[in-house]
Formats: structure tokens, sequence, C-alpha cells
């Protein structure tokens, strides 16, 4: 049974969904700054109302995505250390802030996290450490174990970042496989990554390229092998790297446990290597009878893998919507299934249009961080990402 709890406080929002099931229940927690107000003051206000829900519901977090300007990371960062602290939080819990420009007016955008609350109230997600990757976030369920890797730039190791794009890129994607193997896990073992550049437009099908060879030495999307995990690749950045990445990997004791089932084509789009990008649709994850479906960063693309709708964001909108809807209507979901959603935006003018469609269509309000950001063509006004428990 799904709940939707939603919390408002001065100029702050939190939406909670929860998905019961057999051994743990699923918490996805959006908070975001609906107003014009000082990052500071934004951020007491709103990591104060999610602290107190991780404490009342007992919620073990995974995943933690910050949104906002880099000038008020360090700011907000401490505030909710200091919260977290004050409330008896787990502070080695890992997060990864993403730089991107706001709407609202705030330098502080708001936050995703995702969590879980085992049923029998023991410990099931610990912080884990590697030489390479540093902290990540470990759940070990029911004959599965899921690992979250955040924040992992191109560096060295002597710790500084590698010199030039390709390379830097490269030791990206090199640290997660090394981070992934001191866990004792592989690329194949990979379900999710999030990709963030803070120049995409530039050198979007280089960083294509690099992550296809990274991916073939390690047996992904070679025929009748591992296919690629679901993707994001959007414009954003910690500090001043060229890019940075979060992946999440499964592995499970056999398919009654967990299983994932990666979504290659859908029925309004094709196969995305078709246009030289190394990820699936979507992936579904199974566990407990119930299923989280990841939609990867979604644009206005048809079959052919040709941008369509130029120059016009509401058709883009509309397009967004009807193929990240036909993933979830062939997994027996919908729009209204969507418990966590990050819509990017190239421009203002692009937001607003969003919003008149999904006003003038009727579209389920479904819990989502905004931002403006290059979508990887320049031609593309609008991506989304999401995902949905069913």
């Amino acid at each position: 049974m799904k709940t939707n709890i939603i919390e408002n406080t001065g100029s702050c929002r939190v939406l909670v969904q929860s998905s019961e099931h057999k051994t743990f229940t699923d918490f996805r927690i959006t908070a975001t700054v609906d107003g014009p107000m000082p990052a500071g003051l934004a951020a007491d206000e709103l990591f104060s109302q999610v602290a107190s829900i991780l404490v009342s519901r007992r919620i073990q977090p995974i995943q933690e995505k910050v949104y906002g300007l880099t000038r008020a990371r360090s700011n907000v960062l401490s505030r909710r250390d200091s919260i977290y602290r004050g409330r008896g939080l787990d502070r080695t819990m890992p997060v990864t802030w993403i730089q991107g420009e706001p709407l609202m007016g705030c330098d502080f955008v708001g936050l995703q996290l995702w969590g879980v609350a085992s049923s029998d109230g023991e410990p099931c997600v610990a912080t884990v450490e590697s030489p390479t990757t540093g902290r990540a976030r470990q759940w070990t369920g029911s004959g599965f174990r899921m690992l979250h890797l955040p924040c992992i730039r191109g560096t060295t190791s002597a710790g500084g970042l590698a010199v030039g794009r390709a390379a830097q890129a490269r030791e990206m994607f090199l640290n997660v496989e090394r981070g992934l193997r001191d866990h004792d896990m592989s690329y194949i073992d990979v379900v999710r990554t999030w990709i963030y550049s803070s120049r995409l437009l530039e050198w979007y099908p280089e960083l294509n390229a690099i992550r296809t060879g990274i991916y073939r030495q390690a047996g992904l999307g070679i025929e009748g092998g591992p296919e690629f995990p679901a993707s994001t690749g959007i414009m954003g950045h910690f500090d001043d790297e060229e890019c940075l990445m979060d992946a999440l990997a499964l592995q499970s004791e056999g398919p009654e446990f967990a299983r994932a089932e990666a979504v290659r084509r859908s029925p309004r789009q094709d196969s995305s290597f078709n246009y030289g990008s190394s990820f699936s649709r979507g992936m579904v994850i199974e566990i407990e009878g119930r299923k989280t479906v990841h939609i990867s960063g979604t644009a206005s693309i048809n079959a052919a893998g040709a941008s369509t709708y130029l120059g016009d964001a509401e058709h883009q909108s509309l397009e967004t919507l009807m193929s990240i809807s036909a993933i979830l209507e062939r997994q027996g979901g919908s729009l209204s299934d969507i418990t966590s959603a990050t819509l990017f935006c190239k421009n203002r003018e692009a937001w607003d249009a969003w919003e008149r469609v999904t006003a003038l269509l009727g579209i389920p309000t479904f819990p989502k961080v905004c931002m403006i950001a290059d979508v990887c063509r320049d031609n593309l006004l609008v991506e989304m990402e999401a995902v949905a428990l069913i």
C-alpha cells in the first residue's frame, strides 16, 4: 500500500511516498524550496523536516542527492550535518551535491532521498568504504544486497583530477569499476547510473564513446550478455570536475530474492545504442513481488533516434511524458506510480511549457525536483528521469 504524506512549512514542501514489502518499507522523500529565501534558512527548515521524518519512520537512507548552486553548497551541507547530528542520525551517510540553476529564486533547490525501514526494526543499511571511491551505502536484504556509490569523479591514484576531460571521464568510469571490485561487485551488477557534466553539449559523444569502451571491456552490451544499465546523462557538476557519476549495483542469491531486467527499448523508442548511447531505457528491479522501475533520462526522441518537435517545448514535454508512460504501462503501471522524478529544462520558457502541458492534460502530480540544465542535444528542451513503484 502506497501512502502520500505532504508536509509544508513556510516556503518548503516535503513529499514522502512509501511502499510496503514483506521485510521492509521503501521510502522516497522529495523536499523542495518553493519560493525565494536565503539558502541557509531554507536548509534549516527543509533538513529539520527531513530529519524528523527519518527519525519517526526509522528510515535508513541509501541515496541522498542535494541540488543547488555551488556557492551555497558549503553552507547548506554544513547545516545538514548539524541538523542530522542533533537528531542522532548517522553522519557517515554520503551525499551527492548537484550544481544546477534553480527555478524558484533560492540558491538551494532541495533534495531527493531514498531509504528503507526494516520490518523487524533491525539495521539493514550501513556505510561501507573503499580506498578508491570513499564512502558508499550498502543495503543488505533477504538474499540480496544493493550498493550505492555516490559522487565518483575522475581522480587519479595521486588524489587529484586527471588532466583533460577525456582522461577524467575514463578515470571516472574506471574508479567506479575499482570501487565495485572493492565491494566484491563488478559492472555486470550495475543497474542504474547518473552521469553529470558541466559542459555536456561540448563533448557528450566523446563521453559516450569512453563509456561504451569501458562497458565493452566489462562485458556489458555484448550479444547474449548483460544489458547496459539504465542511466541519465545531463548537465551538472559538484565542483570543478568535468564529470561525475553515481552508480547503483545489485547482487542477488537468486531471482526469487531479487532480480533486475533491463528495458532495452520501449513502445515509443528503440535501443539508444542505435545512436551511440550505451544505456537501457529503464531497469525493472523486482523484490518480494513489487517492482521498482528506474526510467532513464528521457527526452523527445523518436524510434529512429531523431529529436522531434524542434523548438516546440510543449510538444517535447508531451512526447517525453508519453515515452515514460509507455514504459510504465508495459510494467503494469502508469504516471501515477511515479514516486520520484527529476525534470531538467533548458530554460525557464521550457519549464513554463511543461507546466502548461501537465496542467491542461491533468497529468498526475508526482514528486519531482526541477532544474535548468542542458540536455544531451542542443535541440532538446526538456528531459525527465523517474522512479516508479508498482
